[in-house]
């Protein structure tokens, strides 16, 4: 097949949920079909010069074509500045205003009329207003969580009225967007059953399918003999979800954590750790914030339990498959779990609450045993249910599906 494929972000490189699905389901796509990408340049994530020549050599190795778009919210602060404000009034999603792009647009058609991709797929709700650009190509829209249960989970936890505010406006906004919205395109893919039951709750005309985000099960594999008593959460503090999972963590949790194990150390993996992330460190040696690192194999590897206090989200959470394919006994909230193919007490521990969750963690941390046996569950689960090359053949078959359809 011949695969369109627009992004809303350059998936390189491939650290942090999107950019990691992004670039896993590319690769393995790009060994049996040609794929062409089209994706926004975030040049504060991805910087010009080596670190973007780099993402197209790598990226070059398995799309046939890619191409770059700038985002125009991040041309300057001026530039940011004016999309906030424009996006306070606009009607329709901040998103959708942000990556306006009449660039993509034309480029788009040109491919969709000329080309004539098999597929043209795109990968975020904030991309569906190129749709009209398709032609008759068959169009594919992909939701990495269902945006508006993200922001409206968001809104719960805001800590200002304004900021409460501005949230609960965009809520509505991408609600009434995807009721507007998923039933134009062929096929939605979700990343979990729940995700697809909720679109369908929204917009009961959607046809949906679900490919669950994924784990390279030999890159991300269990290291014996190294662990230590630490607990673990990895994930990028740029984004609300993450920062609130580590803040409330530390300000709830951890306190009762070191109480009862005061050897316990507690390791905060992502970029952007905020100010408050790094009060705790610098005020704690048992905390440790050291922001985004190359390889986090190593920190997972000394920790005893990998914890995911997650308070906001939707989806799969990409952690909890990386940590799973890695052997570690795992505690989460059930925000934090969702859309795991996994039992409680078998594959994971729930707990909701912060008392509840120190408790879950202290037992664990005195109870090596269990550990061990979680912890290898966990990778069982991993690899059955969740490789990459698995997954990118379920979305190929349902591209292929789709193909058929338009064509009768």
């Amino acid at each position: 097949m011949r695969i369109t494929f627009v992004t809303q972000i350059v998936p390189y490189p491939p650290h942090g949920g999107v950019l990691q699905r992004g670039f896993n389901l590319l690769r393995e796509l790009g060994r049996k079909h040609e794929v062409q990408l089209l994706a926004f340049h975030h040049p504060d994530e991805l910087p010009h010069g080596e670190p973007l020549a780099r993402s197209r050599e790598v990226l070059g190795e398995f799309c046939a074509e890619l191409e770059y778009f700038p985002l125009w919210p991040k041309q300057s602060s001026v530039h940011k500045l004016v999309a906030f404000a424009a996006g306070a009034v606009y009607s329709k999603p901040f998103g959708v205003l942000a990556h306006k792009s009449t660039a993509l647009a034309r480029r788009i058609d040109e491919i969709c009329r000329t080309r004539k991709p098999d597929v043209l797929h795109l990968d975020t709700i904030a991309l569906a207003p190129f749709r009209q650009y398709r032609g008759d190509v068959p169009t594919v829209l992909a939701h990495h969580n269902i945006e508006s249960q993200l922001m409206k989970r968001r809104a719960e936890h805001e800590s200002s009225a304004a900021a409460r505010m501005y949230v609960r406006a965009q809520t509505e906004r991408l609600v009434r967007y995807e009721q507007q919205q998923a039933d134009k395109f062929a096929l939605n893919i979700t990343v979990s059953e729940a995700d697809a039951r909720l679109l369908k709750q929204i917009c009961p005309g959607a046809k949906t399918a679900v490919i669950p985000n994924g784990v390279d099960t030999e890159y991300f594999a269990p290291r014996l003999g190294e662990e230590t008593p630490a607990l673990i959460y990895t994930g990028g503090m740029n984004m609300f979800a993450n920062r609130d999972a580590v803040e409330w963590f530390i300000d709830a949790i951890w306190p009762k954590v070191k109480a009862a194990v005061p050897e316990a150390r507690f390791f905060a993996i992502g970029q952007r750790p905020s100010p408050r992330i790094l009060a705790a460190a610098a005020s704690d040696p048992a905390i440790e914030a050291p922001g985004f690192v190359d390889d986090v194999r190593p920190w997972v590897a000394k920790s005893a339990v990998y914890v995911v206090p997650l308070r906001v989200g939707g989806g799969t959470r990409l952690k909890m498959v990386d940590a799973m394919a890695q052997g570690k006994p795992i505690v989460a909230t059930s925000v934090g779990a969702e859309g795991i193919d996994g039992e409680n007490g078998q594959h994971f521990l729930l707990a909701d609450d912060a008392e509840s969750f120190a408790r879950t963690v202290i037992d664990l941390l005195r109870d090596p045993n269990r550990r061990q046996q979680l912890g290898a569950s966990a990778r069982e689960r991993a690899e059955q249910r969740y490789a990459w090359p698995m997954l990118s053949e379920d979305l190929a078959r349902h591209y292929a599906r789709v193909v058929e359809e338009a064509k009768r």
